[in-house]
């Protein structure tokens, strides 16, 4: 019997998306590293998913660590436009005026998750393992047949790894269409507020077994064989494995990407654009192929220049 053929579809644009996802990061020296590897190093995120209602026994399931790299679709003309949040009562109420103004007008994506930023093309996104997010809906059927599944894999004695694997996926990949994150004031107060998650547009870097097989030695640095680690304390200090997976060694699990991959750098101003500028220009000539260089210096934009144009 003659197999069909696999229908190869052409990359086809994104129309009320955007066709670039951007990664914002909060300080200039992530900026460099990224540059200088060539690479984004994933790191444990701490997502909330205590909305899922997953028990192991009496024990609730409100925290999950994943191994992740996090990148948004949202339009250049709405980078610079303000979510609307609001402020878990208790905060709110030993806020001062100065930082309810603060919350009040530093909403936009890039003051939640930084003013630099590198960017890519979602045809190169697609064809190195990014993913969107799935936004849940808590009150949906849906939903409620995934916390099902989850508490039924967790309290299995005897689940396939096949199975497990399913359910770890999932679990990566998903957040509740609203929820409580965790604000940084510029002051270095925190507050928790509630957001609409969906307006960020997310797509994760998720490294799973592939990644897995080819950094050596992963299991010394983190415990167990996941990249995934569901949490039933209430704290998790992921520092010291975040920074050991900066090693050379564990690049098997770094999205790695080519200068000419690169669509846009985005800094926060002109001063910071001189910095980056400087950074290019003091990696290794071997590191370029012919005018590449020069052609990455051009793509840096900055963004408070963005935020008045686009």
């Amino acid at each position: 019997m003659k197999k069909d053929k696999v229908t190869i579809l052409p990359h086809i644009g994104y129309t009320q998306s955007a066709n670039t996802l951007f990664h914002f990061m909060k300080k200039i020296e992530y900026l460099e590293t990224i540059l200088r590897n060539r690479a984004i190093v994933p790191r444990y995120c701490v997502e909330d998913i205590e909305y899922l209602d997953i028990f192991s026994g009496t024990e609730k399931y409100n925290r999950i660590a994943i191994l992740q790299k996090c990148f948004c679709d949202i339009p250049f003309h709405k980078l610079t436009d303000s979510f609307e949040t609001k402020v878990l009562e208790e905060d709110c109420r030993i806020l001062s005026n100065d930082e309810k103004r603060e919350l009040d007008y530093s909403n936009t994506h890039p003051d939640y998750y930084g003013k630099f930023a590198i960017a890519f093309s979602k045809e190169w996104g697609e064809e190195n393992n990014l993913q969107p997010v799935h936004y849940l809906n808590q009150n949906s059927s849906y939903t409620k047949h995934l916390q099902k599944l989850f508490n039924d894999a967790i309290n299995s004695d005897n689940i396939e790894d096949l199975y497990a694997d399913d359910v770890l996926q999932r679990l990566a990949f998903i957040k509740p269409l609203r929820g409580k994150m965790m604000r940084m004031l510029s002051n270095g107060r925190k507050v928790t507020i509630y957001k609409n998650f969906c307006d960020e547009q997310e797509w994760r870097y998720v490294p799973f077994q592939t990644e897995l097989a080819e950094a050596e030695d992963l299991n010394k640095v983190i415990a167990g064989e996941s990249l995934i680690r569901i949490l039933v304390e209430s704290d998790f200090s992921g520092t010291n494995i975040n920074d050991k997976l900066y090693n050379e060694k564990y690049r098997g699990l770094w999205l790695k990407f080519n200068y000419n991959d690169i669509r846009y750098i985005i800094v926060p101003d002109l001063y910071r654009r001189i910095d980056i500028i400087k950074c290019i220009a003091s990696i290794p000539d071997e590191q370029f192929k012919e005018n590449e260089r020069e052609v990455l210096i051009s793509k840096i934009l900055v963004l408070n220049e963005i935020g008045g144009d686009w």
